[in-house]
């Protein structure tokens, strides 16, 4: 089994130390049945009862000692499993962890793990059982050698029926065991989607007939086949059993010369070990789910650890950034595999390549933007919105893109638009640019156009697959990655929010948190203590707003913000766009911001716009 190996290599002296006190246990019993025998078969023996009381106080410790030391063994394994899963989560590239899926993540960090703690805990009672009937065979071999020898190939026959349908079993434990997932998957649709099934009868409907009727429909088959060959295995067993008692006790004699007290012996032992195997044979179901769940968490934690990031040591970061991503392109697709890191984030392009003659640089103002003057008196304070009938079309009637290629982009790539080549996936890139401390950068675009992915490129979220990023003129690869995300406070659109404030070192944050709740408005809904929040359940917008306390209380140099706004009723949305990101800009810090509201384009230093993954 492969969770015996699992145990092995948390801890191999313990095995051996429990095994050991599990067997002489065993053994015990077996001289049990001996003293028992004795004393039946000739009468009083002397002391009998003293060594009795002394071998019955033996064989309770050395099995408690082996129980022990087991069940601490298994817990251990549990503990060390679950925080080296969770390091391998945190380790594993975002984009990785998206392709496994939330609900495949979370049935391995749950129903995995409990069934593997209940396979676990099952080890000691197993041992304990094993070493009885190994114990009680070693004393019928004393016995009768002819008995001995029927009751061990009546075993073999048993055990070798056992692994038969085992080998059935656990292939459907296994289907099951992935149905589980995509059953997973429908009761987070129930969760998530819950008002609109309740708003929509027929979806309502179909829903529950189709997708979650048909997932449990499926994984209530496979575990009835699975358990339904456990019970004809069981069934067998017994019948085995049944059949090696008669043949000796009926059959046998009339065979060869057997004494009675040989048979009387042999009827003893029978029914002492008769509850261990039984035992033993109702924890095979449990082992096979404890070696599915295994497998599973394996397979999972070897895709997790092949491409985790290394460990870094931490060094400060700068207070003074200037951020020049060149080059830089990403593909995105669903269905793509994940990729194994380069050395560096994006491959081994030219820091600069020439470009075309008539072609500017995308990191300067006439590429990215510059700002955009303020409108005269009475005008409207934004460009026109991507969606106004006034605004050009994003290609032009003859379908030719508007500029000439980029150098670093493949000859098949020039182009990706909403109807061309989706095979391929998404492109976003190539993207030149260049922004510094104390700027603030608008990027805008209709939706699907790449900001979001550009967001988490920019931050080191997400890995290029060509160009380079640079900050403070040094490339950003695989070695200083952690120390170039430590750079960034984000607040991205799906958030999470944590109860209390980590790893913020700060013996008056009580009083940071207290003085922002009241800016933002919350200090009737939330408070705070030892950096604990009350509460986190508010809404939509109030949530944001928490978040974006989070990252003013990071206080990191660059500051990026994914649609922050779009959730914000109109009065706090001027506060946030016409004092609070104008106020970390005037304290040297450089604000990057994902935004639709075009009536604050105005404020903006430079606005990079993308249409379809590229910049215009």
């Amino acid at each position: 089994m492969e969770f015996i190996k699992f145990l092995w290599q948390i801890s191999w002296k313990q095995i051996v130390i429990a095994s050991s006190a599990g067997l002489v246990s065993g053994c015990s019993n077996a001289l049990m049945i001996s003293i028992i025998n004795r004393e039946v078969h000739q009468g009083r023996i002397d002391n009998a009862l003293l060594f009795f009381g002394m071998l019955a106080i033996f064989i309770v410790i050395t099995s408690v000692l082996a129980q022990y030391l087991l069940v601490l063994l298994s817990q251990n394994a549990i503990y060390e499993l679950r925080l080296q899963l969770s390091k391998n989560i945190l380790a594993s590239p975002l984009e990785h962890l998206e392709k496994l899926q939330e609900n495949r993540l979370i049935a391995m960090l749950t129903d995995d793990i409990n069934t593997l703690t209940r396979s676990v805990s099952a080890i000691p009672n197993i041992f304990i059982d094993f070493a009885t009937v190994v114990g009680s065979f070693t004393y019928l071999a004393w016995v009768s050698t002819p008995i001995f020898s029927i009751a061990i190939i009546s075993t073999v026959l048993a055990i070798w029926f056992v692994q038969t349908k085992l080998n059935k079993a656990q292939k459907l434990f296994f289907e099951a065991r992935e149905e589980e997932d995509t059953l997973l998957k429908y009761f987070q649709g129930i969760i998530n989607g819950i008002k609109e099934l309740k708003l929509n009868r027929s979806k309502r409907s179909e829903f529950l007939e189709k997708n979650l009727k048909g997932s449990a429909a499926k994984l209530r088959q496979k575990h009835t086949s699975a358990a339904g060959s456990f019970i004809i295995t069981n069934g067998f067993g017994q019948t085995i059993q049944f059949a090696c008692l008669g043949f000796i006790l009926f059959v046998l004699p009339s065979l060869i010369q057997l004494p009675l007290p040989t048979l009387a012996s042999y009827v003893l032992i029978s029914t002492f070990i008769a509850l261990p195997m039984q035992n033993l044979l109702n924890r095979i179901p449990e082992l096979v789910r404890g070696n599915v769940a295994l497998r599973k968490i394996e397979r999972m934690n070897m895709s997790l650890v092949d491409l985790a990031e290394p460990e870094q040591i931490p060094t400060a970061t700068s207070a003074h950034c200037q951020l020049r991503l060149q080059g830089i392109s990403y593909r995105y697709h669903p269905d793509t595999p994940p990729f194994s890191h380069p050395e560096a984030l994006g491959a081994d392009f030219p820091s600069h390549p020439p470009r075309h003659p008539h072609e500017r640089p995308q990191g300067d103002p006439a590429a990215a933007g510059t700002r955009p003057p303020h409108p005269p008196q009475g005008q409207h304070p934004h460009p026109p919105h991507p969606h106004d009938r006034r605004f050009p079309p994003p290609h032009p009637p003859n379908g030719k893109h508007p500029h000439p290629p980029h150098p670093h982009e493949p000859p098949h790539d020039r182009h990706l638009s909403p109807n061309d080549n989706l095979d391929a996936g998404f492109l976003l890139g190539p993207i030149d640019l260049t922004v510094t401390s104390g700027e603030l950068i608008f990027i805008v675009g209709s939706n699907g156009s790449g900001k979001s992915t550009l967001a988490k490129l920019i931050t080191g979220l997400y890995t290029p697959r060509s160009g380079q990023i640079l900050l403070n003129d040094t490339p950003i690869t695989e070695a200083n990655i952690e120390w170039y995300r430590q750079h960034f406070a984000t607040t991205f659109a799906d958030a999470y929010l944590f109860d209390r404030y980590l790893g913020i070192d700060d013996p008056q944050l009580d009083r940071e948190v207290q003085k922002y709740l009241k800016e933002f408005q919350l200090d009737r809904k939330v408070s705070v203590s030892d950096g604990v929040l009350s509460t986190t359940s508010l809404s939509q917008g109030q949530r944001k707003r928490l978040a974006l306390l989070t990252a003013f209380l990071e206080d990191r140099p660059i500051y990026l913000f994914d649609e922050w706004a779009s959730d914000q009723d109109p009065a706090f949305r001027e506060i946030f766009y016409q004092q609070m990101l104008i106020q970390l800009k005037e304290r040297g810090k450089l604000v990057i911001v994902i935004t639709h509201d075009d009536r604050y384009f105005h404020l903006a230093d430079r606005i990079l716009k993308l249409n379809y993954g590229r910049v215009e």
